[in-house]
């Protein structure tokens, strides 16, 4: 008997939830003092280029691409967590060396304040190693050498993340927000430094939530390239500590991305995902 009510006291910690339910999927949400969260997410995308050949050396014009990360999250108080992510890129299209393709980001995000208006920064380092995605003659991250690159070139890849995020409860779960994050590289003489811009508004009702706007993505690397996608997720929450969701992006603007061998103008690009995150 002793150790049924172990068991049954480890599932009721485990599912039964928090005291009161949490928006998970909130835009500024952080575990608070104590607690972490597991957020799962497994993605599949498509990008048609307009060049024949998609660019890289493929065969076609059309790029598929699945993607699956876990991100654990710790309250180390009730407006700050740290955080850690792993992902890997699958080897839809046999460019990698195998399906092993793994990136790590370890980072920080803290939440302040001021009435009605919220804000969070986040920091991360972010790191992979290009000799397991893609073999030995590879080129680094967001260089424009291409896979025929020295191996000597070739090392872990570093960078640095950040993001600052403002938002304005109106009440009723409705929340408009904006944010704005970059990557940028620090170990390379050609460094790479991406940005993203997002403009939308978060609504929750306690069992299920959305979120909804424009993402403008642009980087300075010599061409001035800009996408614009219009992205959007549900969730569902069967129990107060469980989120359940769908979440996608499609492209509707943009301008020539350079892949390092020639101008590629990218046509359709879309991607679509379900993620499971839960707070114990």
């Amino acid at each position: 008997m002793k150790l049924k009510s172990v068991l049954l006291a480890s599932v009721a910690v485990l599912f039964a939830g928090s005291a009161s339910a949490a928006d998970l999927t909130n835009p500024f949400f952080v575990p608070s003092q104590g607690k972490m969260t597991s957020d799962t997410k497994v993605q599949q995308s498509r990008t048609h280029w307009s060049d024949a050949n998609g660019g890289w050396g493929r065969e076609s014009g059309v790029e598929d691409a699945t993607y699956a990360s876990e991100e654990l999250a710790y309250g180390i108080t009730n407006n700050l967590a740290v955080f850690g992510i792993i992902g890997n890129h699958f080897d839809n299209e046999g460019e990698f060396n195998n399906s092993h393709n793994f990136e790590y980001e370890i980072g920080a995000k803290y939440n302040h304040n001021f009435g009605n208006i919220k804000t969070q920064v986040a920091g991360s380092y972010y790191t992979f190693n290009p000799k397991s995605w893609e073999g030995h003659n590879v080129g680094g991250y967001g260089d424009d050498k291409g896979p025929n690159t020295p191996a000597n070139e070739s090392r872990w890849q570093k960078a640095l993340k950040g993001e600052v995020k403002l938002g304005y409860d109106m009440g009723c779960g409705l929340m408009p927000y904006a944010s704005y994050s970059f990557t940028g590289q620090i170990d390379n003489a050609d460094r790479y430094f991406g940005q993203s811009a997002f403009m939308g508004v978060h609504k929750y009702a306690v069992k299920w939530a959305a979120d909804a706007g424009i993402r403008y993505d642009f980087n300075t690397d010599g061409h001035n390239n800009n996408l614009v996608y219009a992205q959007a997720e549900f969730d569902y929450y069967p129990m107060d500590n469980l989120a359940v969701g769908v979440y996608g992006d499609y492209k509707i603007g943009g301008a020539t991305v350079d892949s390092g061998y020639e101008n590629d103008e990218i046509g359709t690009d879309y991607t679509v995902g379900l993620r499971a995150k839960v707070m114990f």
